[in-house]
C-alpha cells in the first residue's frame, strides 16, 4: 500500500501528499513500461489517487484521459473512492527521451497538442465531464491548468517519479488547494513554497507523505486530518467480463468460438486474461 496524508495549513490551505513508489512499480510490472512511460503514468496515477481521495462515497469513480498526440499515445488512469487506482497507455514501450539536464522528457513523450479530460461518476444522473488543453505534457502543470480552467479551483500540483536501473525508487506528489478568503500574505508564502517544490522524486526518496508536508509547510504547524491507503488494483472480475461477452450476443459469441476455438478477453489495466470455450459460452447464455 502507498500512503496518502492530508493536512490543513493556516486554516485556508489544504495540502494532500501521496508517496506512490509501490503504485508505480505495480504499473511497471503490469504493463512492461519503459522509463518515460512509467514516469508519465506514475505521475498521472499519483494525481488520480489524490483526486480519488476526495470522493465521499466508495462507489464514486474517476477517469482521466490524457491525449497529447505524442509517441506515448493516449494515457488513461482511473481511481475510486476505495483508494484504488489503475492505468493504461497505448504505447507502454515508447523509447525514453531525455532533456539536456538528463531528466526524462515526459512532455515530448506525452505531447502537448491535445487535451486532458476528467470524467467523474459521483452518483448523479450524468457523469461530470471536464476538459482542458494540455499546456506542457509534463502532467503536473496540465492538471493545475485543468483545475483552474475547468473547475475554477486555484491550486498547485507537483509530481515526480525517480528511477534506478529501470525500477522506480521514489515517487510521489503534492496537491495544494487554496480556500476562499485566504489572506494574501499566506497565499504569497504558499506560492513561494510551491515554486521551491521541485525534484519531487528526490523529496519522496526515503520520506513519507507526512515527512514531505512537514518539510515544506512545517513553519505553519500543519494540522494533519487523515492518513489513507492507496493501491494499484484493478477492479476487473468475472462478472464484468461476463457482461462484455454477453453483449456480443449468443450467436456472435459462438461464431467466434467456432472460428478461433475460444474467446479471450484481456484486461487493459492489469493484463489478466479471461478464457471462454464453447461450454463456458453455452453456460453463460443458459
Amino acid at each position: 500500500m502507498s500512503q496518502l496524508t492530508k493536512a490543513v495549513v493556516g486554516d485556508f490551505v489544504v495540502v494532500s501528499a501521496l508517496e506512490s513508489k509501490r503504485i508505480v512499480n505495480r504499473a511497471i510490472a503490469a504493463h512492461g513500461l519503459s522509463p518515460v512511460a512509467a514516469a508519465a503514468m506514475g505521475r498521472a496515477l499519483t494525481m488520480a489517487g489524490l483526486m480519488g481521495n476526495e470522493f465521499k462515497d466508495e462507489r464514486d469513480y474517476l477517469t482521466v484521459v490524457i491525449d497529447g498526440g505524442g509517441p506515448l499515445g493516449k494515457l488513461t488512469v482511473c481511481a475510486d473512492g476505495k483508494g484504488r487506482v489503475k492505468g493504461d497507455v497505448e504505447n507502454p514501450a515508447v523509447e525514453s527521451l531525455f532533456k539536456d539536464d538528463g531528466h526524462l522528457d515526459v512532455g515530448s513523450a506525452v505531447g502537448s497538442k491535445g487535451t486532458l479530460t476528467v470524467i467523474k461518476d459521483i452518483g448523479l444522473k450524468q457523469p461530470y465531464v471536464g476538459t482542458s488543453q494540455l499546456v506542457s505534457g509534463e502532467i503536473a502543470q496540465d492538471f493545475a491548468y485543468y483545475f483552474a480552467d475547468s473547475e475554477q479551483q486555484p491550486c498547485g500540483v507537483t509530481l515526480g517519479v525517480g528511477f534506478e536501473k529501470g525500477r522506480c525508487v521514489a515517487a510521489g506528489g503534492v496537491w495544494v488547494r487554496v480556500m476562499p478568503g485566504c489572506p494574501d500574505e499566506l497565499l504569497s508564502r504558499v506560492e513561494t513554497i510551491m515554486y521551491a517544490m521541485d525534484e519531487m522524486s528526490y523529496q519522496f526518496r526515503g520520506s513519507s507523505a507526512r515527512d514531505v508536508i512537514n518539510r515544506f509547510f512545517g513553519e505553519f504547524h500543519p494540522l494533519f486530518v487523515g492518513d489513507y491507503e492507496v493501491e494499484y488494483k484493478c477492479d476487473c472480475g468475472k462478472r464484468k467480463i461476463n457482461r462484455i461477452v454477453r453483449s456480443l450476443g449468443k450467436s456472435e459469441a459462438l461464431s467466434i468460438v467456432d472460428e478461433m476455438g475460444q474467446i479471450e478477453v484481456c484486461c487493459h489495466f492489469c493484463g489478466k486474461k479471461y478464457i471462454y470455450d464453447r461450454e463456458a459460452v453455452e453456460r453463460l447464455f443458459k
